[in-house]
């Protein structure tokens, strides 16, 4: 648990003003509407940076102001500079959907208006939210691109934050070398472009890698000299965030009242900025350290301070550390029962980590790294030949002119032309036309999806039989509500998920049909006969199961003599459902969403096909495994 999680914001403009003065003057310079709009846009900006920290709701008010007048003026590039302020002004409280929607608008204004090195800004900044919340794979994504366009513009400032951002990850994942060459690389190209924010920065990380290797000197030295950078730009975020690592540097050395010292001093701050990720970060650290000195009752009152805030801000890593902690305070109090629940809890936020996901895209990026410097040698290959193509041309064309005094030669030439052009640009336009059609077949999946996912109506029935069995059958009614709950997490977890483990998904399953059994008693059983080794071998789109057995039940009766039967089977890399057909004698409405949107699904992810269709009186559906 004294693994750091180390929040690297990148928001592409100024984050204070040196004095009043200055904050009036930009004021100034944006009333006076007799300015060009490019003048009174760029004070409003920096005024509305200057209080990202101290008074984000004031940045998000001037944003709005500076949105209006770019919309006004039709500008792309300045329409994305303020939806990045406002998103900006969401990340810092935690608000992370808002962020996230917020920059996702501003990226697509940057690219629009050729704004490269401003897009590049806010791939950094999506990336950190989806590591925040868990997602590491789909961050590596967007850390990769603000990294090509480091490249691509050889701009030193951009390169020290991708690095930073990239060593992060590498540490996430526990390869703490990996992580400390990203770091040293990052903190290399901040010096060289003089960015005193990012060599602080460097200098925290590269302490943090030292604090966990237990070289407690390095780490200290390098902490003190990311605080004296920080403490010099009035950086408070910045300077609470290294109170709480020298503050985890105390812990791990036993000396507990120091250690309470300086996490107190970071919470004293971040609760003035009203930070809500950093106040996650120090309420563990503070239940972390009272469990140490065996104070269970402290150490769960701040833990639970600690979820209480995750959860608001839907930080899935804060979250999954905080459980263990309460876990572990729970378990010194003796009470195991409670122990046990926070301990399947932070189990399965571990499991939503997607760990294994973001390796495999780090070793391809690492990978494509190096056929990159291959590909640099071969590219000036193509260009000399490119030269000599064109230069061939050139000499072509003026035998043509030549050729051009017969005019039967002339006719053939240009019908060949013609032709030529007509043939590309045919390719061209089939090439573009399915581009954009398996862009909107994904979109149209993903909306089918949403469509599909639990019935509400199911939730009502549910919620129904609760109301019953909580006056005849309290016990029962604990496992429902714990069930129900279960299936709903699952349902907003993995939704954005490609592929989960087969046996993620049966788990899952398990517990929607505890659901159904409740409802339907002995009229409704499912048995799948799974090998246990195949079920973490194999993957499958999340929600296919949910997707099959609500089709049985939706189109089948049962009754105690006749019980509808869902079975499944491992057959050839193959997972075979099925179900005796049993038609309602009134056929419920069918919109076909379920098995086409799976049927789409698959398309995308694999050459195999789904197979769906009736064999000897029962309805099969043969799901591809991965």
């Amino acid at each position: 648990m004294n693994k750091l999680y180390i929040l690297l914001i990148l928001f592409g403009g100024p984050v204070r003003l040196a004095a009043q003065t200055n904050v009036d003057s930009l004021w100034h310079l944006w009333s006076e509407t007799s300015n060009q709009d490019t003048v009174r846009l760029k004070a409003i900006q920096d005024l509305a940076w200057s209080y990202i920290y101290s008074n984000p709701d004031s940045t998000a008010l001037l944003a709005q102001m500076e949105l209006e007048l770019a919309w006004k003026i039709n500008s792309k590039k300045w329409q994305g500079k303020a939806l990045n302020v406002l998103g900006g002004s969401h990340h810092v409280k935690g608000e992370y959907v808002a962020a996230l929607n917020e920059y996702k608008k501003a990226l697509t204004a940057l690219l629009e208006a050729g704004e490269l090195k401003s897009a590049g800004a806010l791939y950094n900044n999506i990336g950190l939210i989806y590591r925040e919340r868990g997602n590491n794979s789909k961050a590596i994504e967007f850390y990769q691109k603000h990294l090509e366009i480091g490249e691509r513009l050889k701009d030193n400032g951009i390169l020290s934050s991708a690095n930073n951002n990239l060593g992060t990850v590498y540490s996430d994942l526990g390869n703490y070398p990996k992580a400390l060459e990203y770091y040293e690389k990052g903190l290399q190209l901040a010096e060289k472009a003089s960015d005193k924010s990012g060599i602080a920065i460097g200098h925290n990380n590269i302490g943090s890698v030292y604090m966990i290797e237990k070289k407690i000197p390095q780490a200290i030295e390098q902490y003190q000299k990311s605080l004296v950078i920080r403490k010099e730009l009035d950086d408070q975020r910045g300077i609470a965030l290294v109170y709480g690592n020298i503050g985890l540097v105390h812990r791990d050395q036993k000396d507990y009242p120091k250690a309470l010292e300086y996490f107190r001093k970071a919470l004293e701050i971040q609760e003035k900025l009203g930070d809500k990720p950093g106040l996650a970060s120090s309420y563990f650290n503070l239940g972390s350290t009272f469990n140490e000195q065996n104070e269970f009752a402290k150490a769960a009152e701040w833990c639970a301070r600690g979820l209480a805030i995750s959860e608001q801000i839907d930080a899935l890593r804060p979250a999954r550390n905080v459980c263990n902690c309460l876990y572990e305070a729970y378990k010194g109090m003796g009470q195991s029962d409670k122990a046990l629940v926070w301990h399947e809890r932070y189990i399965t936020l571990n499991d939503s980590l997607q760990k294994e996901e973001a390796t495999q895209r780090l070793e391809q990026m690492e990978f494509a790294k190096q056929v990159l410097a291959d590909s640099l040698g071969q590219e000036e290959e193509k260009l000399k030949m490119e030269m000599a193509y064109q230069s061939e041309v050139r000499k072509r064309d003026r035998i043509t002119n030549i050729l051009l005094v017969s005019g039967l030669a002339l006719l053939a030439l240009a019908v060949g032309s013609w032709s030529r052009m007509l043939y590309f640009r045919k390719y061209s336009e089939m090439f573009q036309h399915k581009a954009e059609n398996l862009e909107k077949q994904q979109l149209l999946n993903e909306i089918a999806l949403l469509r599909t996912q639990v019935n509400p109506h199911f939730l009502f029935n549910s919620l129904s039989i609760l109301s019953s069995l909580v006056r005849t059958n309290p016990d029962l009614s604990e496992q429902f509500i714990d069930q129900l709950s279960r299936s709903y997490r699952y349902v907003l977890e993995q939704k954005e998920q490609s592929l989960v483990t087969l046996r993620t998904e049966l788990e899952f399953i398990r517990s929607y049909c505890f659901l159904l059994k409740i409802r339907f008693e002995s009229k409704f059983d499912m048995r799948f006969d799974l090998p246990d080794p195949l079920l973490d071998r194999y993957k499958i789109a999340p929600l296919t199961l949910q997707l099959l057995v609500e089709n049985a039940v939706k189109h089948n009766r049962m009754s105690l003599k006749e019980p509808l039967v869902v079975t499944g089977s491992f057959e050839n890399e193959t997972l075979v459902v099925k179900n005796k057909l049993q038609p309602r004698s009134t056929h419920a409405a069918s919109t076909g969403l379920g098995l086409q949107n799976i049927i789409n699904r698959y398309a995308l992810l694999t050459n195999r096909l789904v197979w769906a269709g009736e064999r000897e009186n029962e309805f099969v559906v043969k799901i591809p495994l991965l």
